[in-house]
């Protein structure tokens, strides 16, 4: 009678413990960010696993909505250099650095919108909301260019190339493989 006493606890502690630290305990939702993180398309997985390292990341269930998350990122840090842009339109600037904002604001205006079409796009056509990302990276590339030629050295306007540049290749990616 003793041993079956002791049973009951030696095995409910067995139980809890395979159950707390088993691997398969990751949710779901984990396993979709690293499967998307981890495909080889993905070029930055560190970065892809930081993006996607937020509650609503985490509670994300479908491809769907890690693009949509992945889309607002990239509308609000092209919203931030914009800011940056606009503000340095305002200060006197010779006619290149003025030619460069011109692009680079004209690329960010044109970025965001995209960014927050993607999304509700993949509702209804993904092959679109595909295309649409991809013509996102050649107007980043038009805004680089410009300030390479103005030579302007604005280390928050090379950073937000670098993002929407990045945000840009992520959904695009993500949209590759939905279709």
């Amino acid at each position: 009678m003793a041993s079956q006493t002791h049973f009951i606890p030696v095995f409910t502690i067995l139980f809890l413990s395979l159950n707390i630290f088993s691997p398969h305990m990751v949710s779901a939702d984990q396993r979709l960010i690293d499967i998307v993180c981890n495909d080889p398309a993905i070029e930055d997985h560190d970065r892809c696993l930081k993006t996607f390292a937020t509650p609503q990341g985490i509670a994300a269930n479908n491809v769907n909505q890690l693009v949509e998350i992945a889309m607002n990122e990239g509308a609000m840090s092209g919203q931030k250099t914009l800011n940056v842009i606009e503000e340095m339109k305002k200060k006197k600037n010779n006619r290149m650095v003025e030619a460069a904002l011109q692009v680079c604001e004209r690329t960010y205006m044109y970025s965001i919108d995209e960014f927050k079409l993607i999304a509700p796009e993949l509702d209804y056509d993904t092959m679109g909301a595909n295309y649409d990302v991809s013509l996102i990276n050649p107007e980043v590339e038009n805004c680089a260019n410009a300030v390479k030629v103005a030579r302007l050295n604005v280390p928050e306007l090379e950073e937000g190339n670098r993002l929407a540049d990045y945000y840009a290749t992520l959904g695009y990616e993500m949209t590759q493989n939905m279709m």
